[in-house]
């Protein structure tokens, strides 16, 4: 691996080694949101690649309506994200640090047939150097809270894509709330994620983030929140950005 300075907290990478055998067979309630989130990732990136007019007229209503379009799903993990928007018919390239991550994924992803998905160890930093401007499309989804550099993990991530191509980000804002819910809620009372998966310092607003995102030349188009449900076990987009939030934004020529 290059020297390339990377935004990896290496104690995340740690615990994501210790979580990776689990990725696909934790415990019924962490599987359950998990899988579930993709209720309000997959529509959050429809409408943005269909606003950008990347997905095909003729496509539309289909089930394979992403077909064609390269995504780069950053922190990629044990592949969560990658196999959908594959089995939607995207090209997907996922990248994570954690090489344990990396295995369960490519294990996994033998489930499949025909997937066109290239899973790669490597820091997004690394990753860009060489792969600039490759991609439609992407996803940094529930990520920017687990580096230390978010400003270098979004300029790595924006390098990676074409002029008119949309990010998509999903993370937990920085406000008493967030930490409530996500901390002492799903942590410590439910036991939703291990105790200490998350650190309240890394959290960031969306104002930052969006920041940060135009100096890199990306204009926000979008940013709402969602919410779990935990007597139905839905998840649902909401006004209400307080805890956890969307955001998408359109790289400019």
């Amino acid at each position: 691996m290059s020297e390339t300075k990377s935004s990896v907290l290496e104690s995340e990478v740690e615990k994501f080694t210790i979580y990776a055998s689990k990725w696909w067979e934790s415990k019924k309630k962490t599987k359950f949101l998990l899988q579930t989130i993709e209720e309000v990732r997959i529509p959050l990136v429809k409408s943005g690649l269909t606003d950008a007019g990347l997905i095909k007229e003729a496509n539309q209503d289909k089930s394979n309506m992403f077909e064609g379009i390269k995504i780069l799903d950053v922190g990629s993990g044990g592949g969560r994200m990658a196999e959908p928007l594959a089995i939607m018919g995207a090209d997907v390239t996922g990248v994570d640090p954690t090489k344990e991550m990396v295995d369960v994924a490519k294990e996994h992803l033998k489930t499949h047939e025909n997937l066109k998905i290239d899973y790669i160890c490597d820091t997004i930093e690394n990753y860009s150097v060489n792969n600039k401007e490759k991609f439609d499309a992407v996803t940094i989804f529930d990520v920017t809270q687990h580096v230390k550099d978010v400003h270098q993990l979004l300029k790595a991530s924006v390098d990676c894509l074409k002029p008119g191509g949309r990010v998509f980000i999903t993370t937990w804002n920085k406000t008493f709330i967030a930490w409530f819910f996500l901390i002492f809620l799903f942590e410590w009372l439910l036991g939703i994620f291990p105790r200490g998966a998350h650190d309240f310092k890394y959290f960031i607003s969306p104002d930052k983030i969006s920041g940060y995102l135009e100096e890199f030349n990306c204009k926000t188009v979008e940013v709402k929140g969602f919410w779990y449900n935990l007597w139905n076990k839905k998840w649902s987009f909401t006004w209400y950005t307080g805890v956890f939030y969307t955001m998408q934004a359109i790289k400019e020529a």
